[in-house]
Formats: structure tokens, sequence, C-alpha cells
């Protein structure tokens, strides 16, 4: 009978299960677990979109400045039919648009003439390209003539216009201009003058892409460009 009393009352004490202070921290122990995993989940998650921002806005400033690289290396002086000096490489530049002559035309298999012109919209944000063919040009005269202006605008209709990349930072992309001397040419609130044009040996390029000034995902791209097919001091 004491051993079938001893069974009973170990039973009894067995079914009683868990104490409240036992409950409290098991679920204590449960929420911390939950509260790191959370924060993993919500770390991952920003990490993840964080990156995605960025090599958007790589691919973005990497397109327009391969493309404004590519055209500035390749400017040159245009030549004139006259047999005179031909019209200086650059007939604007600003830290916010520059247009010149080059000898690459996409539009044509032959080697001739177009100029060509960056502009940063601050407003629309985006860094666009336009080019003009010249009139004039024949085999035996491979000469092209174009319409010119001192200002950064150009009457004359594009050949083409296309958009480099959009999303631009404007107050962080910035043309600006430097003589064989190393002397800056120009200021950021005025363009380089119409004597100091020819002057031009170098333009560095800065591409800023992202959502605004203070975004801890903006790129941020510079390159100088040398322009090896401009005589310099030509007018």
């Amino acid at each position: 009978m004491r051993r079938v009393a001893d069974l009973l009352d170990r039973a009894r004490r067995d079914e009683a299960g868990v104490t409240l202070a036992e409950l409290i921290v098991a679920m204590s122990m449960g929420l911390i677990v939950l509260a790191v995993a959370a924060s993993f989940f919500v770390s991952a998650q920003r990490t993840a979109v964080q990156a995605k921002n960025i090599g958007s806005n790589t691919r973005l400033a990497a397109n327009a400045m391969n493309e404004s690289t590519r055209m500035l290396q390749s400017a040159t002086q245009n030549p004139v039919p006259t047999g005179t000096d031909p019209q200086n490489a650059f007939q604007y530049a600003s830290a916010s648009s520059v247009r010149f002559f080059t000898f690459v035309d996409t539009t044509s298999s032959d080697s001739r003439t177009q100029q060509v012109q960056l502009t940063i919209d601050p407003v629309a944000r985006t860094l666009t390209e336009t080019t003009w063919s010249g009139s004039g040009w024949t085999a035996k005269m491979p000469d092209s003539t174009f319409a010119t202006s001192a200002s950064a605008t150009l009457s004359a209709t594009p050949t083409t216009t296309r958009v480099l990349a959009t999303g631009i930072v404007p107050s962080k992309t910035t043309f600006t201009y430097s003589a064989a001397s190393s002397g800056v040419l120009g200021t950021p609130s005025a363009p380089v003058s119409a004597a100091d044009l020819p002057k031009i040996a170098a333009v560095t390029v800065t591409v800023t892409t992202g959502t605004g000034e203070n975004d801890p995902n903006a790129v941020v791209l510079t390159n100088t460009v040398s322009l090896v097919n401009v005589a310099l001091g030509g007018s």
C-alpha cells in the first residue's frame, strides 16, 4: 500500500506542469530569439535594397561616362572648304553643357565630321547627347558646314537625341575644363570664353547618379579626358 501511495503522489506532482516563473522565462527566451531573427531579416533586406540601388546607380553612371568619354576623346577641329584655319573643336563649354566637333558619326560609314552636345538637365535630371550632321560633304570635298552658336542652344534641327543617364544629381554632375598649363578655364557659373575655347586641353567629366545630394547610395564617377586630336591654341 505504501508503494502505491508513493506512486499516486508522484503522479500528482508530475501533472502539476510548469510554474509561472518557468513560463515567463521560456516566453522571454522565445521573444529574444524572434527579435534576433527579425533583426537579421530586416538587416538582410535593407542590405539587398542598398546593393540593388548602388548597382542601378553604377550602371547609369558608367553608361553615361563611357559615351561621354568616347565622344570627347574624338573631339577635333572642323576643316572648312575655303582652306583657311579650321573651326575650333569646341563651340561652347560650360559646367552643364559642352558642344564640339568630332569624327565619330554613327549615322554614316564615311569619315565625316559631326557636331555633338552633352547637356545636363537640372529639371529632368538627365544627361543628354545631341548630334548634328553637317551639310556640303562629298567624297572629293570632305568638308562639312554646320550651324554654330556662341550660346548653349543651337537653332538647327538635331540629327539624333538620346538620354545617356536618368536620375542624375545635377549639382554634382559637371564638366570642367583645363588648359595645357593645367589652368582651369571657365567657372561653375560662367562658360569658357570664346578666347579660351581653343585652349581647352582636357575635360573632366563628373557623373553622379542617385535620388539626391544626400542619397547614401549615390554613385560618383570622375574621368579626365585628354584631347589628343585637338591642335591647342588653334582658331
